[in-house]
C-alpha cells in the first residue's frame, strides 16, 4: 500500500483540478435514530442506521485563472449539481487525474471567500453530495477530453469499471 502525498490528492470539479488548492476535505456521515426507550436496560442509545450523507470542502488562492475552476466561475454554479471527483494526481502542477479514488454527484453549496489585508486572497468552497460518492463514477468524454453534456447543460457520467 502506497501513501497519497497531500500536493497528489486533489478535487476534480466537472473534470477539472481546482486552480491553486491549498486542501481538501472529504467527510462521510452515517445518519442515525435512536430507538431507545424506558425499557432499555443497557446505559447505551440504540442507533438505526438511516443514511449516508457526504460532503467536500476545498480552499484555494484566488485567482484569475481561466482554464481551470477558481471562485469566480464557481460563484454562478452555486445551488446546481457538479461532479465531483477525490483523485490522485500527477504531472506539472499535479493536475492530471491519475487514479479516481471517490466520485460523485454534489451540489455546490457554501462559497466563502476571505481577503485580507496584505494577505492573499482565499475561498473555501463546500460541495453536498447527492448520491454515488462510494462508487468510482466517471465523466463521459470525447476522444480530445472534453465533456459531453446533454441540449439541457446536464454533464454526462457513468459507473467505471476496472478492465
Amino acid at each position: 500500500m502506497a501513501t497519497i502525498k497531500g500536493q497528489n490528492l486533489r478535487v476534480l470539479y466537472n473534470g477539472d483540478t481546482i486552480a491553486s488548492a491549498l486542501s481538501c476535505t472529504l467527510s462521510v456521515q452515517l445518519n442515525v435514530v435512536k430507538l431507545s426507550s424506558k425499557d432499555d436496560e443497557d446505559a447505551y442509545d440504540i442507533n438505526l442506521p438511516i443514511s449516508l450523507s457526504w460532503s467536500v470542502k476545498a480552499s484555494a488562492v484566488v485567482t484569475d485563472v481561466i482554464d481551470r475552476p477558481n471562485a469566480p466561475s464557481m460563484l454562478d454554479m452555486v445551488g446546481q449539481s457538479v461532479m465531483i471527483s477525490l483523485s490522485r494526481t500527477n504531472g506539472s502542477s499535479n493536475n492530471t487525474e491519475d487514479i479516481t479514488l471517490y466520485a460523485g454527484m454534489a451540489t455546490i453549496s457554501d462559497i466563502n471567500i476571505s481577503a485580507q489585508n496584505r494577505q492573499r486572497s482565499t475561498y473555501e468552497v463546500t460541495f453536498t453530495g447527492k448520491r454515488d460518492m462510494l462508487q468510482d463514477i466517471r465523466l463521459l468524454v470525447t476522444a480530445d477530453n472534453h465533456a459531453l453534456e446533454t441540449a439541457s447543460g446536464h454533464t454526462l457520467a457513468a459507473a467505471h469499471e476496472e478492465r
